[in-house]
């Protein structure tokens, strides 16, 4: 995955990216896909390039002579693909959350969209970015499309997890799996293409998950100071008295405050009980390696059950978050069972 167009400059998504190219020398593209996986890791670049393979006039005259697999890719230059990699093609549709939801609205005005023909397209592609944001009644407008699809028209959704969207849309639709990336390949496109000094980008790829995008997120100067203030906070929940609950509640209310980051900021707390159950392990898959020695320090006073009925805490905590629960009383909960009240 790069900042440019094309299977090419895709990196670390083989498999996907080998099924889509037989789809195309086969002529078989099926009329729906799911891209599922998590953010950062090539889902929307993938679909982008695909609606190129499939409008480029020069892969078009090469696919009656089945090439290798190895030789189909857009070519780039002709008239579709700079429209598209541009993002100018009338054809090709994106449909994104508005504000954090994609809307009925939007669906309905694609419907009177995808009832004409396509302006100039061979296969006209429609994009949903973060298709689990989709309502519920979007979901169910979308199944007309899914159920009866338009001429020369493909959908391509791009979600997290299939079980984000309504199980009759994804019924549908032929899922890819995107893997997360390898820590060398994050730490090769940071210092690549953002020209990020090799020590930073080897930190920030190791903690990412795979996700390039969040490895972009991690070098702000404004992220590494919330880390540093949640492994504080854990380091010191650590050494206190399982029923002293009032720092515990103190550190939900700071968390709660944050309310536009605190998916990310339980995200930070996960990855630090992940790592204390991994340091006496196996060290080098420790996510925060210039943390080793105080985690070892901190992993020997705590239990591995207490460990992972935390981390169940807060992965419980997430979920109940993007349900649109209550902040402050999940995270009240959450903190609750992370110190072990009422056991």
């Amino acid at each position: 995955m790069t900042t440019t167009a094309g299977f090419g400059a895709i990196v670390g998504q083989e498999a996907p990216i080998r099924l889509l190219k037989t789809f195309l020398r086969s002529g078989t593209q099926p009329h729906a896909l799911l891209f599922t996986g998590d953010d950062g890791v090539g889902k929307k670049m993938t679909a982008k390039a695909f609606a190129m393979a499939c409008n480029c006039r020069t892969l078009s005259a090469d696919l009656p002579q089945r090439p290798p697999l190895t030789a189909i890719d857009a070519c780039g230059e002709c008239g579709p693909c700079r429209k598209i990699a541009a993002d100018h093609h009338p054809d090709i549709i994106r449909i994104a959350p508005l504000s954090t939801v994609i809307r009925i609205d939007q669906i309905r005005e694609l419907l009177q969209t995808l009832s004409l023909k396509p302006n100039e397209a061979q296969r006209r592609v429609v994009i949903f970015c973060d298709a689990q944001t989709m309502n519920p009644e979007a979901g169910n407008a979308l199944l007309k499309v899914l159920e009866e699809p338009p001429d020369r028209t493909l959908l391509v959704l791009t979600t997290r997890e299939a079980s984000d969207l309504l199980p009759t849309v994804v019924s549908r639709c032929r899922q890819i799996r995107f893997s997360p990336l390898s820590v060398s390949a994050v730490a090769r496109l940071l210092t690549t293409t953002a020209a990020i000094d090799p020590q930073t980008a080897e930190k920030a790829a190791a903690l990412c998950g795979g996700s390039y995008t969040r490895a972009l997120t991690l070098i702000d100067r404004r992220w590494q100071q919330r880390h540093e203030w949640i492994i504080t906070a854990m380091c010191r929940f650590a050494a206190l008295p399982s029923t002293d609950i009032r720092a515990w509640l103190a550190f939900s209310e700071k968390l709660a405050a944050q309310k536009e980051r605190v998916e990310e900021l339980l995200e930070i707390i996960t990855m630090w009980l992940r790592d204390l159950l991994v340091v006496g392990v196996d060290a080098n898959q420790v996510l925060n390696q210039d943390r080793r020695e105080i985690l070892s320090t901190v992993a020997q006073g705590v239990s591995r059950t207490r460990l992972i009925e935390q981390i169940d805490a807060v992965d419980e905590a997430k979920a109940a978050l993007r349900a649109n629960s209550k902040a402050r009383l999940t995270l009240d909960a959450m903190v609750i069972k992370m110190a072990g009240i009422g056991e």
